[in-house]
C-alpha cells in the first residue's frame, strides 16, 4: 500500500506523548516488513531541516533513510492546487505546509496521506472538501488518516 506520510508522523516516533509514539513505533515497523511504500515531499525534508534542535534534527532525517521514503519533489502543479485548497478555505493561508502535504498527495496519486495533525488535515471536512475539489478537476480522490486507521 502506498502511503504519504507528512512530518508529524516522523514525529511521532519521538512524541512524548506515549500513546502516540507507540503507534507510530507500530506504524512504522509495518513499513519496516513491506507492508506499506512510504512516501513523503520535498515539504517534509523542508520541515525537518527547519527543527531546531539538532540531535532530533538528525533522528528525523534518520528515519527517512532508514524507512526509505521516497521524497516527492513539491511542483508548480502542486503549488497551484495547495493555493487553491487555500483560496476556498479548506486550509488556512498560515498553512500553506498542509495544504502543500494534501496536493502532493493528490498529484501523485498516492491514495492515503497520513497525518497526526487533526487540525487541519485528517478531518471530516478537510477529507470532504478536498475530494469535492478533486472530483471537480477530475484529480483523484484521496483519504486523509491518522496511523491508527490505516
Amino acid at each position: 500500500m502506498r502511503l504519504y506520510i507528512d512530518t508529524s508522523i516522523i514525529n511521532g516516533l519521538y512524541s512524548n506523548d506515549e500513546r502516540i509514539k507507540s503507534i507510530t513505533k507500530d506504524f512504522f515497523r509495518y513499513a519496516k516488513f513491506g507492508h506499506f511504500t512510504l512516501y513523503g515531499s520535498e515539504m517534509v525534508s523542508i520541515e525537518i531541516k527547519n527543527t531546531p534542535d539538532i540531535k532530533k534534527r538528525e533522528l528525523l532525517i534518520d528515519v527517512i533513510d532508514e524507512y526509505s521514503v521516497e521524497i516527492l519533489p513539491i511542483t508548480k502543479e502542486i503549488e497551484s492546487l495547495a493555493s487553491y485548497y487555500i483560496e476556498n478555505k479548506i486550509i488556512p493561508v498560515k498553512y500553506l505546509p498542509d495544504a502543500l502535504h494534501i496536493a502532493c498527495c493528490v498529484i501523485h496519486n498516492i491514495p492515503i496521506l497520513v497525518s497526526w495533525n487533526f487540525k487541519h488535515i485528517v478531518k471530516h471536512k478537510t477529507r470532504t472538501e478536498v475530494n469535492r475539489i478533486n472530483q471537480e478537476h477530475r484529480l483523484p480522490q484521496i483519504d486523509l488518516c491518522s496511523p491508527e486507521e490505516v
